[in-house]
C-alpha cells in the first residue's frame, strides 16, 4: 500500500524535491532480504546516462550509446543474501522497469562489457566489480515523465549478489 501511495504522490506535479526523491527510491520494490549498501544523491547538474554496451574507441573504453542527462540523479546498491542466481534477480526487477516504462536499452553479461569499468567508472560503486558472465543491465524512459530508472545486477567472485538502482530525475523534477 505504502508503495502504491507513493508512486501516486510522485505522479503528482506538485510533489515536492523531499517526496520526489522518496518516490524515487519506491519506483521499484526491492528483491528478498535486500540490504542497503549505499546511496547517494548527486550534486551534480548533469549525468550520463548508458545506453549501449562497452567498447574500446582508441584503446580506451567508452559507451558505444549515451546520452548526458539534465537535471538530479538518486542512486543506491544493495546487497542481496537470499540471491542465488543473478537472471532471478534481474527477471524481478525487469519486469518492474518495463511495466513504468519504455525499455531503452538491455545487455547481459559479455555483451555489456567490463565489469570493472561498470563498477568503478560508471557507478562509481567498487562492490559491483565481478566476472563479465554474471552482470546485467537496463535502463528505461519512464512513462510518467519522472526521467529514467537504471538496474545493473552483478555477482562478486564470492558469489554474492548486488543490485545498483540508478533514478535520473529531470529538470523539471528538481
Amino acid at each position: 500500500m505504502r508503495y502504491l501511495a507513493l508512486l501516486i504522490l510522485a505522479s503528482y506535479s506538485g510533489v515536492s524535491a523531499g517526496a520526489q526523491g522518496t518516490a524515487a527510491k519506491a519506483a521499484l520494490l526491492p528483491y528478498l532480504a535486500a540490504e542497503p549498501v549505499s546511496e547517494q544523491w548527486s550534486t551534480a547538474s548533469s549525468h550520463l546516462l548508458v545506453l549501449g554496451a562497452l567498447e574500446k574507441v582508441n584503446h580506451v573504453l567508452q559507451p558505444e550509446r549515451s546520452e548526458v542527462i539534465a537535471g538530479r540523479r538518486f542512486q543506491e546498491t544493495f546487497y542481496l543474501p537470499e540471491a542465488r542466481r543473478t537472471e532471478q534477480v534481474y527477471d524481478h526487477y525487469r519486469r518492474q522497469l518495463v511495466s513504468l516504462g519504455e525499455l531503452m536499452f538491455e545487455c547481459d553479461g559479455r555483451a555489456c562489457g567490463s565489469s570493472s569499468y561498470w563498477a568503478n567508472r560508471i557507478f562509481k560503486e567498487a562492490v559491483l566489480y565481478g566476472p563479465e558472465q554474471y552482470q546485467k543491465y537496463a535502463v528505461i524512459r519512464r512513462n510518467d515523465g519522472h526521467g529514467y530508472l537504471a538496474v545493473y545486477v552483478g555477482q562478486r567472485a564470492t558469489r554474492k549478489i548486488y543490485v545498483h538502482l540508478v533514478h535520473f530525475l529531470g529538470d523539471s523534477e528538481q
